[in-house]
Formats: C-alpha cells, structure tokens, sequence
C-alpha cells in the first residue's frame, strides 16, 4: 500500500513539472477574476411517524472563489441553526475550501471538495470518493453533497481525453442514523448503537482512484478504478451483555473495497442513453456482517424531452457474487438447558444482524432489480419548476415518491415545497426509514 501511494505522488509531481512548463507563456494573459455571492434561507420538514418536525432551521452561506495566473481558490462555508431530529444544534460546515493550480495539460487541488463520478441521473456506482449526509432533508436534493480533504489532479495530454487521480488521506463517512430508526422487529427492543470509530490515518488507510474520460463526437465514457474505504457502511455487531439485563450493542463499522468500472453517453436522435457499471470486490464478507458481498453494480437511463417535460427513466441492478442464504438458527431441543437457550439466542441476533445488513447492501437476494423514473418540466417563462421522482424496487417491493415545485420571485428570491414517501414491506428498509424521513419540507432562499 505505502509503494502505491508513494508511486501515485511521484506521478503527480512529474507530471506536474513536465506539463505545466508548456503554460507559463500564457500566464501573462488570463485576466484575475474574484466572485462572491451566497445565500439566506429558512427550511422546516416533519410530518413523519416518528417526529412532527424533524428539520427547522435558517441558515446562511458564503462562497468565493479566485482565478488568475493559472492559480485560484474556491471557498464556500456554510453556518445553521436549528432543531435537527430533536436536537437544538448550531453547525458550522466548510463545505468547500481548496486551492489550485490550472494549465493548459495540468491541473492540481488540495482541500476540501465534492467531486461526482458517473453519468447516469439518480444512481452511480462509480460515485465512491465523497460522502453524503442522507439525512439533511431539503427542497435541494444536493444538499445532502459532503466535501472529501483530497489531493486531485488533471492531466489533459489532449483535448478529448482527461486523466484524474485522487488521493484521499483519510476516510471520511457518509450520515447515517440507525439510533433513529425502531429496528426492534429485528434486532430486539434492548439494541442500542454505539459511537463509530474511524479508522486510523495512516498509508494503509489511504483511498485512491484513478479515473480516464474519453469525449468524442458521438460519446462520452469513461474508465475508473478505486482503492479504499466505501463511505456507504453498515454496522457490526460489538457485543452482547446479559448482566443486570439484556443489551444488544451495535457499532458502525467500515470495509475496503476494489472497485473497477466503466459509465457512457451517447444520443440516438432525440434520446440520450447513459449508464454505468462496476464491480466492487470485498474481502472477509463471510466473516464480518459488515462487509457486503463482491457484487456487480449496474444501470442504464434513457432521457428524453416531450412536450417541454424531461423525463429519464433509469434501471438499476444488482448481481452478488458467492451468494448464500441465510439460515435461521434451530430452535433448542431442552429448552431447560441454560447453555443452549443462551447459544440460540446469540445465534438469533447474528442473524437477524446479517438480515439488516443485507438489505443496507441491496443483498438479500441474489438479484436486486429496480425502476427509477423522473419528470421535470419548467413553466411559466421559467419561473415555476416542477419535479416528481418514483423508484420501485421490483425485488424488495419497496417504493420512494419525491416531489418538488420551486417558484421563483425575482432574480434573487425562490420558495419550494414538497416531500417524500418511503415505503416497503415490513422490516425492509424503507418501510423503517420511512417512519423518520417521509414528509414534508418548505423552504425561502434569498441568494446574492
């Protein structure tokens, strides 16, 4: 692992001293350019099983950025206050701050920012270098978006191809939160989670991926590879305690995996098709809970506007590798004999444990198949947006309906409304987040 990250940096700074000689010439012509604009908004959203308001907050942002001399920055800090799932809370989040360098064949950052990886619309299983915080309900579905500290670069040897390495130095997580959710069909009534633990930092715990985009007349697709922490996660089972009573204690826990993959786009007259495929290969998945099954991620949209409307329509599969069913534990032959009741219980809760996981990891079955279609369409000289949004997952039954309207004031002022329904059969996992994040939100943004 050191010998890859040491051979990832000097790749960077030898490309770096050959390309960016070849720019100095046009340093003296770019003309410095500052910006700064930001906003102030108010955001509420509640109405779920669980809390009349989850979310009510204001918040406020402010973003500059500096180009010139083939040099530049962008920073952008965000600050708000509020109730946040029954917590009064003040956040402060840098959501993005970086510097870098721009030439004409080379380019290089350092710091904090959200990059995306992938070409289709609602899902990207080529998207694993930044987090998201899946429980920062707004009208703005990229708000969920979380920055990486990354060192990023690149390298354009010509114009229709784009080189990009990243290294990422520490694991930073997605939000999840299990605590909220009643998983006690499952998992009993006495479980409990504890606080995760991050893995070390260190060389051995560094990411990386590697990534070549091809832009041609009639295609755009690219080829990625990555090495690293997933920050999509699940939890292991840390211990279970029978004195003075019955306590289930779960930890949020982290894997690495490989991953290699490829996404496309191209029209076909009026349509625009796109997809995306990876494999994601694991280690000790027999071992621990918490580690999902080698697996095959894959999707493939078609997009198209009729009568003003854009619809995109998406298939999203699954294919585990090494599958094997659960079985459930056999009930004791004495029910009178301490050892076995106390071995049959320990053996109920790994399992009911695995079943959850598997069905965090889309991998309860051996296929997961799933539909995704959305429909966006602006009125009214562009001052009113509509979207709508459904997935049904033909595999599990479970179903999420988004909607959004945004009515546009002026240049400056917006107001949205909308909301979410998650749903599944029982114990799936949208029928226990639904119970938290199905709702309604409304929101005023005033931007300047």
């Amino acid at each position: 692992m050191k010998r890859t990250i040491f051979g990832f940096l000097i790749i960077i700074c030898v490309s770096f001293n050959l390309l960016s000689q070849e720019d100095y010439s046009e340093i003296i012509t770019e003309i410095p350019k500052f910006t700064l604009n930001g906003f102030a908004r108010g955001s509420a959203f509640g109405g779920s099983e669980t809390f009349d308001i989850a979310n009510a907050f204001g918040e406020f942002g402010i973003k500059t950025s500096f180009s010139g001399n083939n040099t530049g920055f962008v920073a952008d800090l965000r600050v708000r206050d509020g109730i946040f799932f029954g917590e009064h809370q003040t956040i402060i989040n840098l959501k993005e701050a970086y510097a870098e360098y721009t030439g004409k064949y080379f380019e290089i950052s350092l710091g904090n920012r959200i990059i995306n990886y992938g070409k289709a619309t609602g899902f990207n299983p080529t998207d694993n270098i930044c987090p998201k915080d899946y429980f920062y309900i707004s009208s703005d579905i990229e708000d969920m978006k979380m920055s990486n500290f990354m060192l990023k670069t690149n390298i354009k040897p010509v114009s229709q191809i784009n080189i990009e390495l990243v290294l990422l130095p520490f694991f930073k997580p997605s939000v999840y939160r299990y605590d909220l959710f009643d998983m006690s069909n499952d998992m009993g009534a006495n479980a409990i989670f504890d606080d995760m633990t991050l893995p070390d930092v260190n060389f051995d715990n560094m990411s990386y991926s590697a990534r070549v985009n091809t832009t041609l007349s009639g295609i755009d697709f690219g080829l990625m590879f990555f090495n690293g922490y997933d920050p999509y996660y699940a939890f292991d089972l840390k211990n279970i305690e029978m004195i003075p009573a019955i306590k289930i204690i779960y930890q949020p826990a982290f894997y690495k995996k490989t991953s290699a993959g490829l996404d496309f786009s191209f029209p076909v007259k009026t349509w625009l098709i796109s997809g995306e495929m990876a494999y994601n290969h694991t280690n000790n998945y027999k071992d621990n809970i918490f580690t999902p099954n080698p697996n095959l991620h894959y999707v493939i949209g078609l997009e198209k506007d009729i009568a003003g409307v854009k619809i995109i329509a998406e298939y999203i599969g699954r294919y585990v590798f090494d599958f094997e069913k659960l079985v459930a534990p056999s009930l004791p032959s004495d029910f009178t004999d301490t050892a076995q009741l106390i071995n049959y219980m320990n053996e109920t809760v790994i399992y009911e444990s695995a079943k959850y996981t598997r069905r965090v990891f889309e991998q309860y079955y051996q296929m997961n198949n799933a539909m995704m279609l959305s429909l966006h369409r602006n009125w009214l000289w562009e001052t009113l947006s509509t979207e709508l949004s459904f997935l049904y997952n033909l595999s599990t039954e479970e179903k999420l309906i988004r909607g959004n309207i945004t009515w546009k004031a002026n240049d400056e002022l917006s107001i949205s409304g909308g909301g979410q329904i998650m749903d599944g059969p029982k114990n799936t996992i949208y029928d226990i987040s639904g119970k938290v994040l199905s709702g309604i939100w409304i929101g005023m943004k005033y931007s300047f």
